[in-house]
């Protein structure tokens, strides 16, 4: 992905936003909020209306323009940030990465917290994580995660190489479990 195709997909789902009423964000709980780019000209009134205190930003370094809620800009408001870099459409996040995401979902969701989980389209790289968090959080399968998510944000798009990744952390959660249940 470069700089022309991250404008032009941009502004495809601004388009799509304003003109076909998709959803720029997603309230999957009172915790998660799973969405597209986090706007400095909408946050003020996101952040009032959804009273976000954390983010995970799954942007790659050059998506994080001067119109998008950036680290400085989060925590100049006092909101928590982490920032865990994705390539888009191909990427996928490591085991490290998904855990990293996910103490720092429970840490926001455990001081009563909400957390907004964004990429650039809030379709692939956010839903990625979330799923993963329900894997994890409530024990689904990947499949029943990935349902759950899509019954909240019906456009999320999952390619191969992200199922697979899907499936790959649904294995490393139950081989884990599984030595769990044998030493104790």
């Amino acid at each position: 992905m470069n700089e022309v195709g991250f404008y032009v997909s941009t502004a495809y789902g601004l388009f799509l936003n304003y003109c076909c009423g998709r959803p720029w964000y997603s309230r999957i709980s009172p915790s998660l909020i799973v969405g597209a780019l986090p706007l400095k000209k909408s946050w003020d009134k996101w952040q009032a209306d959804e009273n976000v205190t954390h983010i995970v930003s799954l942007l790659e370094p050059f998506e994080v323009k001067s119109f998008v809620i950036g680290e400085k800009d989060a925590v100049n408001q006092g909101i928590k940030y982490l920032s865990l870099p994705v390539r888009d459409f191909v990427g996928v996040p490591t085991f490290e990465q998904i855990d990293a995401g996910i103490s720092f979902i429970n840490s926001c969701v455990q001081s009563n917290g909400c957390v907004y989980i964004h990429c650039k389209a809030g379709r692939t790289r956010s839903a990625f994580l979330l799923t993963c968090y329900l894997m994890y959080k409530e024990s689904l399968s990947v499949e029943a995660a990935i349902d759950r998510v899509k019954s909240f944000r019906k456009h999320i798009v999952f390619r191969s190489m992200h199922k697979r990744g899907l499936e790959n952390y649904f294995k490393f959660l139950t081989d884990s479990k599984q030595s769990e249940n044998v030493t104790s």
